[in-house]
């Protein structure tokens, strides 16, 4: 994988990314020429059309089996349903965690089996590096209109459908106050905190991952903030400031559980108990809370936070390329996307956000991380290799 996450940076370097040009690790020539050939026929890659005729890709699609998409969220039930009534067509979605996935993608594919003809997920370093450049097993695909409104970091090496935050969670045990019961995170690695501290395991959940990677790709601030709360400066077990965070948070038994669920009804029991605790999760859940299911704060102000992409995309060989772009359209859309958009962020300049979590934006967080895609390509493995080592 490092070698991989190697090459693939300097691809990057080259600007092959932003070009579309993926050739595949492994590839043989006769692999490139057929996946040249479906990208012809499927309109997409060099060959998508400059001005797409959406009722004519609607005509092509009709006549297509019946897509299938592989989500990382129960989320796109309800607009995929309203979709196909919309359309006339029999899209089916397969809710799978991000690890199934990207597991299945790579099974598949290596078969010569293509069920995937839309991928909406997260772990965005992972399927970059495993599900594009070691396979060809995803397919960058955007709309023409919609890719002319985002920033290039949104469409690089494929479509982002959102962002959301890494965040923190916390419980002060007392109903009369809702400050920050911490502060620093360095100060989560003390006997005072010891095992009040939950979340997912990076393996099973991106955005933890994401979060890891940030601390361990920014150290240098993960040193400042030591100093700032110890005195003095760090003295590493580990290779930098942000692995030893990790490390000290294992040593300190911060608790595993399987997830987001589990995290925010942790919080919300201590806090129904009276005591304090803290998680890491997405701020998403954080509606949960205001529609009245949780009772835990979000911290937006004393740990650094991370921002964490949800990529979409099309599956290699499709048979049904055009629902596929019809699907992708309209996920991204203010009314396909609207279970996401009151609790993510839309990349879609011209989309607003609804629902409990309008007003939050990510000017709200005070330390709010974005890793390289470069950087965490790098890093994301070696980060599950150390968490394996020693949690």
């Amino acid at each position: 994988m490092r070698l991989f996450s190697r090459l693939l940076i300097s691809l990057l370097a080259l600007g092959l990314v932003t070009s579309g040009v993926w050739a595949g690790g492994a590839a043989e020539p006769d692999d490139v020429d057929r996946l040249d050939d479906w990208k012809r026929q499927a309109e997409v890659g060099p060959y998508q059309p400059e001005e797409e005729d959406w009722d004519a890709i609607l005509e092509a699609a009709r006549e297509e089996p019946p897509a299938t998409i592989y989500s990382n969220t129960s989320r796109a039930f309800d607009p995929i349903d309203d979709f196909n009534e919309m359309y006339g067509l029999e899209v089916e979605v397969l809710n799978m965690s991000n690890s199934e996935i990207i597991e299945r993608l790579q099974r598949e594919f290596d078969a010569g089996i293509y069920n995937a003809d839309v991928i909406l997920g997260g772990a965005t370093p992972v399927y970059y590096a495993q599900l594009m450049h070691e396979r060809d097993a995803i397919v960058h695909y955007a709309p023409r209109e919609l890719e002319a409104r985002l920033e290039e970091r949104d469409l690089t090496p494929t479509l982002i459908h959102r962002w959301s935050v890494g965040t923190w969670y916390y419980s002060t045990g007392d109903e009369n106050d809702d400050s920050v019961p911490y502060e620093n995170v360095w100060e989560l690695t003390t006997e005072d905190w010891r095992n009040r501290v939950v979340w997912r395991s990076p393996l099973d959940s991106s955005t933890v991952a994401d979060i890891m990677v940030a601390f361990v790709t920014n150290a240098e601030l993960m040193e400042e903030l030591y100093e700032d709360y110890f005195g003095e400066p760090i003295e590493l077990q580990t290779e930098n400031a942000g692995y030893e965070w990790i490390l000290r948070m294992l040593e300190n038994d911060a608790r595993v559980v399987p997830s987001h669920t589990d995290v925010a009804e942790a919080i919300t029991a201590a806090q129904e108990r009276g005591e304090r605790m803290v998680g890491m999760g997405t701020q998403s859940v954080y509606r949960n809370v205001l529609e009245g299911q949780y009772d835990f704060h979000l911290d937006t102000e004393v740990a650094p936070t991370v921002t964490s992409s949800r990529p979409i995309s099309m599956g290699a060989f499709s048979e049904s390329p055009n629902q596929a772009k019809l699907v992708i359209r309209y996920l991204t859309s203010q009314e396909g996307g609207d279970p996401w958009w009151g609790a993510d962020f839309p990349v879609d300049p011209e989309v607003e956000s609804t629902g409990p979590l309008a007003e939050l934006t990510l000017d709200d967080f005070n330390i709010l991380l974005d890793t390289a895609l470069e950087a965490a390509l790098g890093t994301t493995d070696e980060v599950i290799d150390f968490w394996q080592l020693h949690e």
